[in-house]
């Protein structure tokens, strides 16, 4: 095109650049100090060394198991004995089913009995002849009561059985010799699953199990 002058403008290659004066002095002292610290964290870690060798860490000292306290159930027919047992040994959900002065019952019995190889509330009622008690069924898990019937085991047959299940309510007794009553309250936070709010329970035992053994 005419009057009009081109001319191509090269961008020569950029040249490696080279380490300012500052940058070098910066570097250099990094490294210097670096150095430095080298003795200062050997010097540390021995002293820890000889610390810990000096003082060591108390151990705490191992928790022993709390002992098993047993109670001795009365009677010249069937060696008997019981102890309670503690929240942590059953799981949350089953402790939270009881008052925290309910506490459950495990039995020990003279001779291997499945009967009372089971859980128990704290709700019995002793004879010289048998024991009233409160078995607890647990599922499988030990987080769900399925059922808590009251029974009668007889020490001289050995065996139990089972009255009436009372699950869901709260026991109390009367004892009048050979005859006693239950009277059960339904808890509060299951109410709604019982027709009848309260009832008695009375029972009377013959006088083969009510009377004691002769002493010959």
């Amino acid at each position: 095109m005419e009057g009009l002058t081109v001319r191509k403008k090269v961008t020569p290659r950029a040249k490696p650049s080279s380490r300012s004066v500052s940058e070098a002095l910066s570097a250099g002292l990094l490294v210097l100090l670096f150095i430095a610290f080298i003795p200062l964290l050997l010097l540390i870690l021995l002293c820890t060394i000889i610390w810990h060798k000096v003082f060591p860490e108390k151990l705490a000292p191992p928790s022993e198991p709390r002992p098993i306290v047993m109670h001795e159930v009365a009677n010249d027919l069937f060696p008997l004995r019981y102890h309670y047992v503690l929240d942590e040994d059953i799981s949350q959900e089953a402790a939270a089913y009881f008052e925290e002065d309910e506490p459950l019952i495990l039995y020990q019995s003279a001779v291997d009995i499945p009967f009372f190889q089971d859980y128990f509330s704290s709700f019995k009622i002793e004879y010289t002849t048998g024991i009233f008690v409160q078995k607890v069924n647990f599922n499988a898990a030990l987080t769900e009561v399925v059922s808590m019937p009251l029974c009668f085991f007889n020490y001289a047959t050995q065996e139990a059985e089972e009255l009436i299940d009372l699950k869901g309510y709260n026991l109390f007794a009367t004892e009048q010799l050979n005859h006693f009553t239950i009277t059960a309250t339904v808890q509060d936070d299951s109410a709604e699953e019982f027709q009848a709010t309260a009832f008695e329970l009375e029972i009377t035992l013959t006088d083969a199990l009510y009377a004691p053994p002769r002493a010959y």
